[in-house]
């Protein structure tokens, strides 16, 4: 792994090397220092791998991944002020695999936070109100030993903003009377705050070429109310606290590893009682902007695969719950898809096209219309000649319980990008 040049003190029970990390352009490492990297970190790291940062754009951080199984993960990263954590390119390489993209573009597009005494949401995410603020402060929060469990990066713009550690995973394979192989993963995450509460947003890259987006609620719950019908008794020398929903929307855009564009196949899997209650597989592509709401009867999901036929499968079975407004369309779907335009970059509060990301080419699209919110977005345009854009969307109900004070604790929405058809066979272990 390259990571940072920040001479922070290892901790105890600290679980991740120190190795090294390149931000822009690529840089010369001494032969020593890479050895050490390598000794640390399980594997070492090529320079074929180090030569990659140059790929990253001049605001962006490169880190390569190597797990000593030898599979690797390389990818781009910047911290943004308005939504924190963006991944702006990641490949993957399985043990004696070729190196694959993975994804182009991936961060939160959305946090609505709606407290239940209130008729509407509150956008956590606010271009508009953090142009207005620039002169206050930055609200990315710094990383230190005590908040983060592994090693700092200091991005560019935003100085001790990132958190990457490499945790144990689940297991990676079981072969008959041979002992299990267990996994790791590389957890990277940055932190920023609105009002008295503390957002997280992170991305977990595992070994088996599997994608984690996870968002986390933390802070203060400041917010009391003493009619019942909205709000928790937490204890009796305390005042009751108001009951809120969270719902995420994420941003995916997938760059796979053939240069053809993209599709989207959606898995349904129906009971048909007159064939012995079985329950045969119904795929259909998806050629047109649309949304959609997850289906638990028919275990509903959704594949972006690429023309060789390997992709990545997004299963909604932790989505247990869900969230409308009778004033916006798109939060009663869990999916939506759109054509890549730059500007659509938030699912709500979106800016106007001249605040296009610095992440994305405003010449992508010939002068691209813009809109507010994902209503706008989904207008029936085909997916076909451009990368198409997956909007994903998790909520829960915050309802607040005595570990919720003084701190929010266990609050958490995420889900798993599973690899698909990538290799015939398992690329960890080969089958005798």
């Amino acid at each position: 792994m390259i990571l940072p040049a920040r001479n922070h003190s290892p901790r105890a029970g600290w679980m991740v090397p120190k190795c090294f990390v390149g931000q822009g352009n690529t840089f010369a490492i001494p032969r020593a220092l890479v050895v050490i990297s390598a000794l640390l970190c399980g594997s070492l790291v090529t320079a074929d791998a180090i030569a990659q940062q140059s790929a990253c754009g001049t605001q962006q951080t490169a880190i390569d991944y190597a797990f000593s199984s030898g599979a690797m993960w390389s990818l781009c990263l910047m911290v943004e002020e308005s939504h924190g954590l963006t991944i702006t390119s990641a490949s993957y390489r399985a043990p004696g695999d070729s190196q694959r993209n993975v994804l182009q573009l991936a961060h939160i597009g959305q946090v609505l936070l709606h407290y239940h005494d209130e008729p509407d949401p509150i956008p956590q995410l606010d271009v508009a109100h953090h142009q207005e603020r620039q002169s206050q402060g930055s609200d990315v929060l710094s990383m230190n030993d005590n908040t983060c469990a592994g090693t700092v990066l200091d991005m560019n713009d935003h100085p001790a903003a990132v958190c990457a550690r490499v945790r144990d995973n689940r297991t990676l394979a079981k072969y008959a009377q041979r002992p299990s192989l267990h996994s790791r993963s590389l957890e990277l995450s940055s932190a920023f705050q609105r009002d008295t509460l503390t957002w997280t947003v992170s991305f977990t890259f595992t070994e088996d070429g599997q994608v984690s987006p996870g968002l986390g609620l933390s802070g203060r719950a400041s917010r009391t109310l003493a009619d019942s019908r909205y709000s928790q008794t937490v204890a009796a020398h305390l005042p009751p606290l108001v009951r809120a929903t969270v719902l995420a929307t994420w941003r995916l855009v997938f760059d796979l590893d053939t240069p053809a564009i993209d599709t989207i196949e959606q898995y349904e899997f129906p009971l048909d009682a007159a064939d012995g209650n079985r329950r045969p597989m119904q795929v259909t592509t998806l050629t047109t902007e649309r949304q959609l709401r997850a289906n638990r009867e028919t275990f509903r999901g959704w594949r972006i695969v690429d023309a060789s036929g390997a992709g990545y499968y997004l299963d909604p079975a932790n989505n247990g719950f869900s969230y409308t407004h009778p004033r916006m369309h798109w939060p009663g779907y869990e999916l939506a898809l759109t054509r890549l335009k730059p500007c659509e970059r938030f699912a709500a509060g979106n800016a106007t096209v001249s605040l296009a990301s610095r992440t994305e080419s405003s010449t992508a699209e010939s002068s691209p219309v813009c809109g507010l919110s994902l209503d706008d977005f989904v207008n029936g345009e085909s997916l076909q000649g451009a990368p198409p854009v997956v909007w994903y969307g998790q909520s829960r109900v915050l309802d607040p319980h005595r570990e919720h004070w003084p701190v929010i604790r266990n609050v958490r929405l995420t889900f798993d990008l599973l690899p698909f058809d990538w290799t015939a066979s398992s690329p960890f272990e080969p089958v005798d």
